[in-house]
Formats: C-alpha cells, structure tokens, sequence
C-alpha cells in the first residue's frame, strides 16, 4: 500500500470513530491491500504471506472473468505506540459471472472457506475507493453494464 494510502485512511478512520460516525466504507484495490511484503494490512487475521492464498483465489476469478474488478473493504484500525495497522475480511467483486460461478471459485478451497458470498444490492453507506494517491473516488464511478457486484466475507 502506498504512504499516502496509509495515511488517508488513518485519518480516515480514526476521524470517524471520533464522531461515532460508521456510515462510511473506504475500499482498497485488492492488490494495495493483499500485499503479502506489506505489514499495514491484515486480512481475515492473516497479514505478510498468509495473504498469499486470496491473491491465488483472486487469480482464479480473473483467470475466468479477465474483465472482473476485485476490491477490499476495511473495517477498522488498531494502533500502539510501536506500529498500526488496518483490518478487513470482506472483498467486493464486480464481474460479468453469475453468482454460481463465483460461488464455485471461492469454495474450491477448503483452506479458506469464506463464511458468505452473495450479490451485494445495497449502497446505501457512502463507499469510497482510496486510490493510490490517497484520493477518495466515489465507488458510483465503478458500475458498469453487464457487471454484477458480489460480497466475499470471512468470518
């Protein structure tokens, strides 16, 4: 993940657990996020290589649906005097796929089962992309004809 990444979303999230405010989602480009050298991030409580086995899945899905846009979306931060460092365990899916489909990529693994993965219809939240220079970009700039929008989560 990029530095000005890492301090967007600091600053991000920490302002918002300051206002008791949870109505916001900020996403990461699947490849910021799952970056088995980079210590920022964890995801389903696995951080550095145990990132390793979603990036796999991940190239499963774009093996089959070249086209697809893979997200992360954080949850949370925690910080210590020494490092921070944020969280997450949803990834967000646009693909040309069916549900099914996906469904059968993501659960050929028995390694990392994901607790759920349905189509995602709600928007309500305001969603953010963070993008390399640590611009928020409307996630509404993402929909495209012809792409349906899924959930992956990890409990």
């Amino acid at each position: 993940m990029h530095d000005p990444q890492k301090k967007k979303i600091l600053a991000l999230l920490k302002r918002d657990e300051a206002n008791g405010n949870y109505e916001n989602n900020y996403w990461f480009s699947y490849k910021d996020f799952l970056d088995s050298t980079d210590g920022f991030t964890a995801f389903s409580c696995e951080n550095f290589d145990g990132k390793q086995g979603y990036l796999a899945i991940i190239e499963n899905l774009l093996h089959k649906d070249e086209s697809a846009k893979i997200f992360v979306q954080v949850y949370g931060y925690e910080e210590d005097s020494k490092e921070s460092f944020i969280y997450a365990d949803i990834l967000i899916i646009f693909s040309r796929l069916p549900l099914i489909e996906i469904k059968q990529i993501f659960y050929e693994t028995e390694e990392l089962f994901p607790s759920s993965i349905e189509e995602a219809a709600d928007f309500s939240k305001q969603t953010f992309l963070v993008d390399d220079n640590g611009d928020l970009l409307p996630i509404t700039n993402l929909f495209h004809d012809g792409y349906s929008v899924y959930y992956c989560w990890w409990d």
